[in-house]
């Protein structure tokens, strides 16, 4: 398992590739890296919810358990995808570390 460098220059580095390129390609660390953030443990964890199709996103937090709804955040709305994608990235990335991402 890989081990996320969250205060260090490798994560950084990492984390300004995907905010530069959300959608790819990735380089070989950065897919090790998102498969920790995206496929880790994923209860409770924060998600893109779609609440406008193709026009508007949110960030919403899974509930601890199967079966339970989204809780959909109300605070900040994302017209633009790789925005969403960006703030989902960061709020996963303090998930995991405990530390806020090192790039805003």
């Amino acid at each position: 398992m890989i081990k996320i460098d969250a205060e260090g220059a490798q994560g950084a580095a990492l984390a300004r590739e995907f905010k530069a390129a959300p959608f790819g390609p990735y380089s070989a660390d950065l897919q090790k890296l998102l498969q920790l953030l995206r496929w880790g443990h994923v209860r409770g964890r924060t998600v893109i919810v779609c609440t406008k199709p193709y026009v508007e996103w949110r960030l919403g937090r899974m509930g601890p358990k199967r079966g339970m709804p989204v809780e959909v955040s109300e605070s900040e709305i994302f017209l633009d995808f790789g925005e969403a994608n960006w703030a989902c990235f960061r709020a996963r990335w303090q998930e995991v570390t405990d530390k806020p991402c090192p790039v805003d």
